[in-house]
């Protein structure tokens, strides 16, 4: 996460002050704030016809090599739905439509700091998984038989997933 030294208007080296609740860096020339805000993430919740939940295997970091939910950022020009299907046949290579919004939990990334994730319950008509981008791998899991995922946000999803399927 980057951390400002200067203001990205004016140039002009930063102070700190308790603006609106909390301590912010802020330009004392121009008078812009660093509003620090979490980016949007979607998360993908989809099972197959046997009722085992979708998981891929990270080719990226963070957590390399670990299961998680199929997901990524949400673009500035879609909405959470769009970005949900576009991230799954990235990820997959499966079509889906976006149903229901499971949840929304906030996650910190060592990378891009605050998350606020939405998971997003996928549907999908063909269950025969392509992997690209950022997944080194992909497969359907029973929810008996889960491997260890180590976003918080992601447990939290399935739990709620899970409470209503």
């Amino acid at each position: 996460m980057q951390e400002y030294k200067y203001c990205p208007m004016c140039m002009s080296p930063l102070g700190s002050d308790f603006i609106e609740g909390r301590e912010r860096l802020n330009c004392p020339r121009c008078k812009w704030v660093n509003y620090r805000n979490p980016l949007p993430v979607v998360a993908c919740l989809l099972l197959n016809r046997g009722g085992e939940l979708l998981l891929i295997k990270r080719g990226i970091e963070p957590c390399k090599g670990a299961w998680a939910l199929a997901g990524g950022f949400i673009e500035l020009d879609e909405t959470y739905r769009e970005a949900a299907e576009r991230e799954l046949e990235e990820e997959t290579g499966l079509c889906g439509k976006a149903g229901r919004l499971v949840g929304v939990h906030m996650h910190e990334s060592p990378l891009y700091g605050a998350l606020v994730v939405i998971g997003v319950e996928i549907t999908a008509e063909r269950e025969e998984i392509t992997v690209g981008d950022d997944a080194a791998d992909a497969r359907f899991f029973p929810k008996e038989a889960l491997p260890e995922v180590p976003f918080p946000s992601h447990r939290n999803l399935i739990e709620d997933f899970f409470r209503v399927n």
